[in-house]
């Protein structure tokens, strides 16, 4: 198994580099670019550089925005324009008193803003950009109070065009995040149908692990997904009848999904399999993605994928009485089931004290983080001054943006910045030497703003790509007369200076490593699934109890695999014990496909409680020496009779081979 798990080890680069092809969102940057060149054109006409900063404002507002219902995108936005403007505010007044006071608002701003995001990855956003707004102000000296409040009242201004734009002028469909969500689960769903497609039973191993790698874990993460999003809809909006549909839209694809992994584990261990088996995955692929666009536009009722569904019921019958037939009927009667609306209830509401007490601690990696970002931003602020760079406030904001809370999510976040701000910098000097009259930089802002918030959900060195010329044109709006080919290649080079000191911030102050994290996430791996597949033999089988069991096993072997990958970028040369840990992730599949397989094989229950006894077990053993950092315990042997079904043989296997990949990570 090391050897199939070295085979499947990615590259650097590839690991690091996140694309997202179908994540662009051109809607959300028009919307973004509304806001910010309607304000640059207003600066333009009026000949008021300061409302430059309302631009960015505004901009940085559309960011700021999570989506979802209004009652929380409100309540985002608000707290992004009090924190972001007390920030700004904070840091312009500062800056007149000289770097010593700058350098100090500075490192206070910086641990907020990194501290709250203990409230989650909305909290996290706001806090960040909050910073951002605070270390850019820093370099806006205000010698008067007048003129402080000048600047005050462009950014809070910006802030609150931005808002006007996004809640009222030109708002989002309540339900379109929810409908999003749902229908991106049936699409990995019909991904994972069509992979499964081009698979035969006479297939390598390693390509049925490659599509369990592939496709399993982006399933479970888009359920999640939308899980949360419709959740969080559910709060802002109750139980309206089309919520009612995705809920039920959800609670179907969670099902089909563990029938997919059980036909993908029959598959792989058939005898042979025919051309109309493969023609029946791939209709069944389409019957899935007709039904998430149908999801998308609002009609889950829709003709279309009933059509394709019926046309996949007629050739499952001439398939005969196979097991992969039995598997693909099972999900046909799942997609045709009416079902029961899953008694989901919105998370209930904590005390907003509750989350920083639980962080009062050394131990807190969220403490720690802050504290890593505040030194880190304070001292590229104090050595800019130090150095009287101009703009050097680039430099602190790439220190920002850059450092995250591992080192290995640091470095490639600080690759992707440093490569897109040299290609954007130069696309900003090529912009330069043909733009040169106000109007026409101006109109150079809209489509910069949309390629920018369009392309910020695929990848985030594209991102940067399309961010710095367009902060370079609203700059030399500010401040006319200043160059664009030296602004540019300034911004990239500080940029680049920024992203270095934010890896080193993350190497030496404090540092969180991964590879601290992979022993436990592997035990949990191994003892979440390990309980699933015990629940698929217990006589009275409790089918909650099993989807309860499942989710937890897939939750379980994403973080494993998430955690692994993320040490492989930190520690990519401990190649024994990272091929050991991949074996594992990649053998905690195969039980829980293995499992999959024997619950539907025997729909009213295996009936073998003392071989789930022995599963459960084992891979408990397992998992607390791995934990524990212990030796393994002495192996049990399996029941008497065991080995007589397909099924308990191959958990049988799962079992021994997961033993053999945890004594290369545990002593003696």
């Amino acid at each position: 198994m090391n050897r199939t798990a070295a085979a499947q080890r990615p590259s650097l680069i590839r690991a690091a580099i996140a694309v997202s092809p179908r994540s662009l969102s051109p809607g959300e940057g028009l919307r973004a670019a509304a806001s910010c060149a309607v304000v640059v054109a207003a600066a333009g006409l009026l000949h008021t550089p300061i409302l430059a900063w309302a631009a960015i404002a505004a901009f940085w507002t559309c960011l700021a925005d999570p989506g979802g219902p209004n009652r929380d995108r409100v309540r985002a936005l608000a707290g992004f324009t009090l924190l972001s403007g007390a920030f700004a505010v904070a840091g312009a007044a500062a800056a007149a008193q000289g770097w010593p006071w700058a350098t100090a608002v500075v490192f206070l701003c910086a641990l907020i803003g990194s501290a709250v995001r203990v409230y989650g990855a909305a909290a996290r956003q706001i806090g960040t950009l909050a910073v951002v707004a605070c270390v850019v102000a820093v370099d806006h000296h205000t010698p008067t109070l007048a003129a402080l409040g000048e600047f005050a009242a462009a950014y809070l201004g910006g802030c609150a065009w931005a808002m006007l734009l996004a809640l009222s002028i030109w708002r989002i469909h309540p339900f379109r995040p929810a409908r999003t969500g749902v229908a991106t689960v049936y699409r990995s769903l019909a991904a994972m149908a069509a992979g499964l497609a081009r698979l035969d039973a006479g297939a390598a191993p390693r390509d049925w692990v490659l599509h369990a790698q592939r496709y399993r874990h982006a399933v479970r993460s888009a359920i999640e997904t939308g899980r949360a999003t419709l959740d969080r809809t559910l709060r802002g909006r109750g139980l309206a009848a089309p919520l009612e549909r995705l809920l039920l839209g959800l609670d179907r694809a969670e099902r089909v999904f563990a029938r997919l992994i059980a036909l993908s584990d029959l598959r792989q261990h058939a005898s042979a399999s025919g051309p109309q088996e493969r023609l029946a995955l791939r209709r069944l692929a389409m019957v899935l993605y007709r039904q998430a666009h149908a999801f998308a536009a609002g009609n889950e009722e829709g003709a279309p994928w009933r059509r394709s569904l019926d046309r996949l019921d007629g050739l499952i019958g001439t398939l005969g009485g196979t097991q992969v037939a039995a598997g693909l009927r099972a999900i046909v009667d799942q997609l045709r089931s009416a079902g029961e609306t899953p008694d989901i209830q919105p998370a209930a509401r904590r005390s907003w004290l509750a989350p920083l007490r639980a962080q009062l601690s050394w131990r807190s990696e969220v403490l720690r983080h802050a504290l890593r970002c505040a030194v880190a931003t304070a001292g590229a602020v104090m050595l800019s001054h130090i150095l009287g760079l101009p703009y050097a406030y680039w430099m602190a904001m790439a220190v920002v943006l850059v450092l995250q809370p591992s080192v290995a999510t640091t470095w490639p976040r600080a690759l992707e910045r440093a490569v897109g701000s040299v290609l954007g910098g130069a696309l900003a000097a090529l912009l330069g030497l043909v733009l040169h009259t106000p109007l026409a930089l101006t109109a150079a802002v809209f489509p910069l703003a949309i390629a920018t918030m369009a392309v910020r959900p695929v990848n985030y060195g594209l991102f940067v790509f399309f961010l710095t010329p367009l902060f370079v044109l609203v700059i030399e709006l500010s401040q006319p007369g200043a160059s664009e080919p030296a602004l540019a290649w300034m911004r990239a080079l500080y940029n680049v200076l920024g992203s270095a000191i934010g890896v080193l911030g993350g190497l030496l102050l404090w540092p969180s490593r991964e590879g601290r994290q992979l022993r436990p996430a592997l035990a949990a791996a191994i003892e979440a699934n390990g309980r699933y597949a015990a629940l698929a033999f217990a006589p009275d089988r409790d089918e909650a109890a099993i989807d309860a069991a499942r989710r937890a096993a897939g939750l379980a072997s994403g973080n494993a695999e998430a955690v692994h990958g993320r040490t492989l970028l930190e520690a990519w040369w401990q190649r024994d014990a990272l091929d050991a840990a991949l074996s594992i992730v990649i053998l905690a599949r195969q039980l829980a496909g293995a499992a999959a397989a024997a619950w539907l094989h025997h729909p009213d229950g295996a009936e073998d409680a003392a071989f789930g006894r022995w599963i459960g077990a084992e891979t408990a053993a397992l998992a607390e020496a791995l934990r524990r950092g212990t030796a393994l315990p002495t192996a049990v042997p399996p029941p008497d009779g065991a080995a007589g079904d397909p099924e308990r043989s191959r958990l049988m296997q799962e079992v021994v081979l997961l033993r053999a990949a945890a004594e290369h990570l545990v002593p003696g």
